[in-house]
């Protein structure tokens, strides 16, 4: 496996981590280490190379950070919008990430609009142990929106999937797996229409409040978001802080064995329009805490029995017509 360094005392083989992924070959047969030695990194990365392992010397004290918003503007006056403000965007296959915070400081959303820390649009993508922070629309899940992220990003559009629009978009089949990670946000702070797993990470609410998700998933699509033994806390008043709201009919977005706080509302789940409403596609399953499913949750949400959560596996949400599994 070929090891790059990134260090900002030039100790390391380049000083910037966009320097260390354009130096990594296309097409290498083996995967890519790019070690980021402690620091704050103000850049805006984009790894459109496959096969990279992006990890960082220590999660707290190694920072990518990046102030991009929904707001800023063109050269013409017009505003940029949600889907190029990101921190970190991937849009590579296999692409690895570790012991890394994350962060997008725009500030809050009331001001500034949505602001991405982390754009995942690659397929197979494995987070473990990493920090992601923002306010509004922390972490996004989906694919390259065409046509003005493709047009600004240009050649590092990678192998990612292209939807013209994401609301409606087809039946995608990308994946992204995040493991022992705290993910900060407020409002549909997780969101997109990829099949995702989320295992023992920690979920925080901003003092603002808001909902955890919003799902967009194709109807078609047997699975969308799932978090099983994560933790639910948050800064915000007791029951500001909802479990998701549908981006799109038929959103389908699980809790399982989730422990969640009195900052939940005890709603769960909530409608976004007349139009957009929760069915049984969003769901629990044993949640516990004192804010756990206790009979007055949204009345379409699904109580998940033992038999349907037995069904609901990593194995069967990641693996694809290819079988692939995180290591």
């Amino acid at each position: 496996m070929r090891m790059m360094v990134v260090a900002k005392d030039g100790s390391g083989d380049f000083t910037r981590i966009q320097e260390a992924v354009d130096a990594a070959p296309e097409g290498a047969c083996e995967p890519v280490q790019i070690l980021v030695k402690a620091g704050e990194y103000r850049e805006k990365v984009v790894i459109h190379r496959d096969s990279i392992r992006l990890t960082g010397e220590d999660r707290d004290r190694t920072v990518i950070a990046w102030n991009g918003c929904a707001k800023d503007l063109y050269p013409d006056g017009t505003e940029k919008g949600t889907f190029l403000s990101s921190t970190l965007m991937t849009t590579g296959r296999d692409i690895r990430v570790e012991n890394l915070t994350i962060r997008n400081d725009a500030g809050d959303g009331r001001e500034v609009g949505q602001a991405v820390a982390v754009y995942a649009a690659g397929d197979r993508g494995i987070w473990r142990n990493c920090r992601l922070e923002a306010h509004q629309d922390t972490l996004f899940c989906g694919p390259l929106r065409m046509p003005n992220v493709t047009e600004d990003i240009g050649c590092r559009a990678g192998n990612a999937e292209r939807f013209t629009r994401v609301e409606d978009g087809p039946l995608t089949r990308s994946r992204q797996y995040f493991e022992n990670c705290l993910i900060r946000g407020d409002v549909d702070f997780i969101f997109g229409p990829y099949r995702c797993w989320f295992e023992r990470c920690e979920l925080v609410m901003n003092e603002r409040g808001g909902w955890y998700t919003a799902a967009n998933t194709n109807e078609a699509q047997e699975f969308g978001f799932v978090f099983r033994r994560c933790c639910l806390t948050g800064e915000c008043g007791p029951g500001e802080g909802f479990l998701g709201r549908p981006w799109r009919k038929f959103a389908r977005t699980v809790f399982l064995e989730c422990e969640m706080d009195t900052h939940v509302a005890p709603e769960g789940f909530q409608d976004w329009d007349e139009e957009r409403v929760i069915t049984g596609r969003c769901g629990e399953w044993r949640t516990t805490g004192d804010r756990a499913d206790q009979g007055t949750r949204h009345p379409a949400q699904k109580r998940i029995s033992d038999m349907e959560a037995a069904g609901i596996t990593r194995e069967k949400v990641l693996g694809g017509d290819d079988g692939w599994q995180p290591e």
